[in-house]
């Protein structure tokens, strides 16, 4: 009696043990890993946001720098002509180097070498010493505004009939092209776009 007792007992334990088992500790179980795959997937994504938080922190400390470099390149290589801009810079250029600035001319843009590129031809033309001269290039050349030179006279400016005294006095003429960025024209959304005209053949 006390052996079918015991044995009855041991089953009702075992019966609620597996009953414990697959209505508390199995759904559990099945919660602790869902949670654990949740925070897997959390700490990649914080993991990624760190990165691009460090691609943006080292785009924000370069920014100065690259809109630096965008200012002198619009400087370099404008989106208008410019030409006041760059006269005053010869100018000064004239004035620091000793130079006699005689004239100074200059053509409308014409199409350049290269797509969405416009050159400008400009002729610059002065007196003075032969370091006058060659400093009042090395001037022009420093400037921000690009000029290439593609040609440069230097002849004597004084007469057949002229005793020189001391260094003889030059004129100088200088021919180069200023660059300049073609502007964009911008496209009116009001007027739609031409519709191409399909080809009907001359056969039919």
């Amino acid at each position: 009696m006390n052996r079918r007792m015991a044995l009855s007992l041991g089953g009702i334990a075992a019966v609620m043990v597996l009953a414990w088992w697959m209505l508390m500790w199995k759904p559990a179980g099945g919660d602790l890993a869902a949670a654990r795959k949740r925070t897997d997937q959390a700490t990649q994504q914080i993991n990624q946001m760190q990165v691009q938080l460090s691609r943006l922190e080292v785009i924000r400390d370069e920014l100065p720098a690259l809109q630096s470099q965008v200012q002198n390149l619009r400087t370099a290589i404008p989106d208008s002509p410019g030409l006041a801009d760059f006269l005053l810079a010869a100018h000064d250029a004239e004035a620091a180097s000793g130079l006699e600035f005689l004239t100074a001319t200059a053509n409308e843009p014409a199409p350049g070498p290269i797509p969405g590129l416009q050159v400008i031809d400009v002729q610059l033309t002065g007196n003075g010493g032969y370091y006058q001269v060659l400093d009042f290039v090395n001037r022009l050349q420093a400037m921000h505004r690009i000029m290439s030179i593609s040609n440069i006279t230097v002849v004597s400016a004084n007469s057949e009939d002229t005793v020189e005294i001391g260094p003889p006095n030059l004129q100088l003429t200088i021919s180069g092209r200023l660059y300049m960025a073609t502007p964009e024209t911008p496209t009116d959304p009001s007027v739609p776009e031409a519709s191409p005209t399909p080809d009907t053949g001359a056969g039919a």
